[in-house]
């Protein structure tokens, strides 16, 4: 990686830790060593400055005053209130998306179907969280409501890091498919109430799988000051 193009580079390193981040390479805070992640990707700290202050801005890093950058460290009550607001939009976009959704779109939904089912089938909790996301980015591009999209785009980041937990937890994949396969059944029918309430239901439920799984780890109880008292250091 070279600095011929500041701004380039700085996206670059936007989205490398971002993708860091979201892979959990980097956990809810840790801290962000400047100097160690420059080295890593053969950039000075400036640019790794600037895509900091950008995932700050995207709600995936805290940056503290006199002590540096950490992955941001949700508590619970943040947590469920943001499975909460995605609930509400869920149900705003499935019902859009049973009204809107073209036939590319729905042969889309079948195939990521068809994959999450293969994925579940293998306990390849990796692979499913990957079809996961795309299944959701799908129903949500159906909608033709792009702010909507965005909104829930950056919630899910948000989560992502904590939503493995209930995702691998106690048969969840095969449970959150099953979910899938309901409001795909709804928008195929092009029942707009169904579609809406079920991605709702599937949202909330995938809160209620987290918070069972933190509670079964030992992991319940989670600081709502992290950031400032970092558990790990990290490059």
């Amino acid at each position: 990686m070279t600095e011929k193009n500041p701004d380039s580079v700085v996206d670059r390193l936007e989205r490398e830790l971002e993708d860091l981040i979201l892979k959990g390479e980097y956990g809810p805070g840790d801290r962000i060593k400047e100097n160690a992640l420059a080295a890593r990707f053969g950039v000075s700290r400036a640019p790794v400055r600037e895509a900091c202050r950008l995932l700050q801005r995207s709600g995936l890093v805290d940056i503290v005053p006199n002590q540096g950058a950490f992955v941001r460290a949700l508590s619970l009550h943040e947590i469920v209130n943001l499975f909460d607001i995605r609930a509400c939009l869920g149900r705003l976009a499935g019902e859009q998306a049973a009204a809107s959704i073209n036939r590319q779109q729905l042969a889309q939904l079948r195939t990521l179907m068809a994959e999450m089912d293969e994925a579940s089938q293998d306990a390849n909790a990796a692979r499913y969280i990957e079809l996961n996301i795309a299944f959701h980015a799908q129903l949500y591009d159906a909608t033709g409501n792009a702010r909507l999209a965005a909104l829930d785009g950056q919630m899910g980041k948000e989560l992502r890091i904590y939503r493995r937990h209930g995702l691998a937890f106690g048969g969840g994949l095969a449970v959150s498919n099953l979910e899938h396969r309901t409001i795909l059944a709804a928008v195929e029918q092009g029942d707009c109430a169904a579609a809406g309430r079920e991605l709702e239901r599937h949202i909330l439920n995938g809160r209620d799988r987290f918070i069972r799984a933190m509670s079964a780890t030992g992991q319940l109880v989670l600081n709502n000051d992290v950031s400032a008292k970092p558990s790990r250091q990290r490059a």
